[in-house]
């Protein structure tokens, strides 16, 4: 008996065939079937069909959802890397992996070409469709924007349909949202912000006299998940280095339980990472410039010698890629940490010992020391005991860190004063940990905050927060101190400014107080004056850090 195709409501029966068929391949590849995968074949289904009769239009999108699955699996077996929506800019340069292929990838693409060869037709109904395409088509212009961030049609259906864009893992965006949702969420990854008028002179326009002799050393550590409270509904160990004659503030992260490197892109860039969507470092990692003016390399070109180091792989955000382009000398990743070992996260004794000689050599040597530090001991999950929601296991890996800093700018301190050498501390917290139920219970965050709340971390959904809300949920701890510093009150200066302003604005206030100038720093140090609701507004980041400076600072 032969099977035909129901001629009457094409257009609905053959929506019908691909919703089944787009599901089924999603059951079998990724195990996930969630309805909301089905906004972008839709989509796109009514989009051709504008020129490809119904049968064709819903074979040629279940077709292409097959290839980019394939491709998709076939990279992520090869390089363990998913596919990007810049692997299709760069066609030309797979044509040389043709051999990684098989006879399932060409016959996909024939299948493609047969249904628009035999699919394709122009009749005047077919214009009913018309608006679709044109609302795909601008949506998709509107997304591939890599900076200006902007709600258009197909995100606002995104998020009606309550789709989460798993920007911290590619892998799990595409297993979770699907193939084609994916492409459309990560379209800004095929391209670099465009050159512009700046808002301030050019960095070589800006001559400035610097005191050698004044200059001290700078040590930034970003403290994995430390946070405490200051209204003293959540306190941690970490509030012990205010005990120690540090000065303390409460400053901004751009992220929320997890995504260090958002943060981490701030304070070594100045600039604001909300901005951007998505991981910076993972999206831009090979597209920055090879001397991209970051903070490492303006400290770099005022004498001093650069290095970060941090106790995990240097795969992992790709930082292998992003440090030397930021300007450190050298990086210091697992592999070079004695007593580091991989997928474990090792306490933070070894990276502090570790800088530790390091500093040691550079003193020797005569070098000024820009060093930055990450912990990872600090880093979640935290085992619940008792119901207590880990907050017990989380104290106790904040406080063993805590001592160990403290040991470390101990001796550290020392050194420099050996060589009268003055030196600066600060440590800051990249986010809060994703602890939501006990911030729930103690009151850090009310009813307000959320859309839903439940018994454990992941039952919880933020709600849209103002602006007065966004700094609660982004506030985390910073702590500074200095030694032989020729000015006493340099430190409380540079702290006191930092109160409630976003991590971004630290480089710009702490060189301006210890010598470093630079044209881009003097115009965030004004910027950073504004008040701290300004400072979290997009409409306002927008205003005052536009395409330009991005292009100007860190692309070619």
């Amino acid at each position: 008996m032969r099977f035909k195709l129901p001629q009457k409501n094409q257009t609905a029966w053959a929506l019908l065939f691909l919703s089944i068929f787009s599901m089924t391949l999603q059951g079998l590849v990724f195990h996930s079937t969630l309805l909301s995968k089905l906004l972008m074949p839709w989509l796109m289904y009514f989009s051709f069909l504008v020129v490809l009769r119904p049968y064709a239009s819903a074979t040629f999108v279940f077709l292409l959802e097959c290839l980019l699955v394939r491709i998709h699996l076939m990279k992520l077996a090869l390089t363990n890397t998913p596919f990007e929506v810049e692997d299709i800019f760069a066609w030309k340069q797979a044509l040389f992996l043709k051999s990684y292929s098989d006879w399932v990838i060409p016959l996909m693409v024939l299948g493609l070409i047969i249904c628009v060869v035999k699919g394709f037709s122009l009749r005047k109904r077919q214009w009913v469709f018309f608006p679709v395409f044109i609302l795909l088509s601008v949506s998709c212009v509107q997304e591939s924007h890599p900076t200006e961030i902007q709600t258009n049609p197909v995100s606002y259906l995104f998020r009606l349909a309550r789709v989460t864009y798993v920007d911290w893992n590619l892998v799990t965006n595409v297993k979770e949202n699907g193939i084609f949702n994916h492409v459309f969420l990560t379209l800004s990854m095929g391209g670099v912000p465009a050159k512009g008028s700046l808002p301030y002179k050019d960095t070589s326009a800006t001559a400035s006299v610097f005191l050698d002799k004044d200059a001290p050393d700078v040590f930034l550590v970003l403290c994995e998940s430390c946070y405490t409270s200051s209204n003293g509904n959540f306190i941690t160990p970490i509030s012990k280095i205010e005990e120690q004659g540090y000065s303390y503030a409460t400053v901004v992260s751009p992220v929320y339980g997890g995504m260090t490197a958002e943060a981490e892109f701030e304070v070594l860039t100045g600039l604001p990472s909300r901005r951007h969507k998505g991981i910076d470092f993972q999206y831009y990692a090979e597209k920055y410039s090879g001397d991209a003016k970051a903070v490492p390399r303006v400290f770099a070109d005022h004498g001093y010698d650069t290095f970060s180091a941090h106790a995990n792989v240097g795969f992992f955000w790709k930082r292998e890629i992003v440090h030397p382009k930021f300007g450190f000398h050298q990086s210091y990743f697992v592999d070079d940490i004695k007593g580091a070992e991989r997928g474990k996260y090792a306490e933070d004794r070894i990276l502090f010992d570790s800088v530790l000689s390091k500093y040691k050599a550079n003193l020797k040597a005569g070098k000024k020391t820009f060093g930055f530090l990450i912990t990872v001991y600090t880093h979640g999950p935290y085992p619940d005991v008792n119901g207590d929601g880990g907050e017990q296991a989380y104290k106790d890996k904040v406080e063993k860190t805590t001592q160990q800093f403290l040991d470390f700018q101990t001796a550290a301190a020392k050194l420099a004063a050996s060589r009268n050498r003055p030196i600066v501390f600060v440590i800051f917290g990249d986010h809060k940990p994703a602890m939501t139920v006990s911030f729930y219970k103690r009151h850090e965050f009310n009813d307000d905050y959320f859309t839903l709340t439940g018994s454990r971390n992941e039952s919880f959904r933020f709600a849209d927060l103002d602006k007065a809300q966004q700094i609660v949920f982004g506030k985390v701890p910073m702590y500074a101190k200095g030694y032989g510093l020729g000015n006493s009150s340099l430190i409380s200066e540079f702290v006191k400014k930092m109160e409630e302003r976003p991590l971004f604005c630290l480089p710009a206030l702490i060189a301006a107080d210890i010598g470093v100038r630079e044209a881009f720093f003097q115009y965030s140090t004004d910027v950073c004056r504004k008040d701290p609701e300004a400072l979290v507004d997009l409409k306002v980041l927008g205003q005052y850090y536009p395409e330009a400076v991005y292009a100007d600072r860190l692309f070619k």
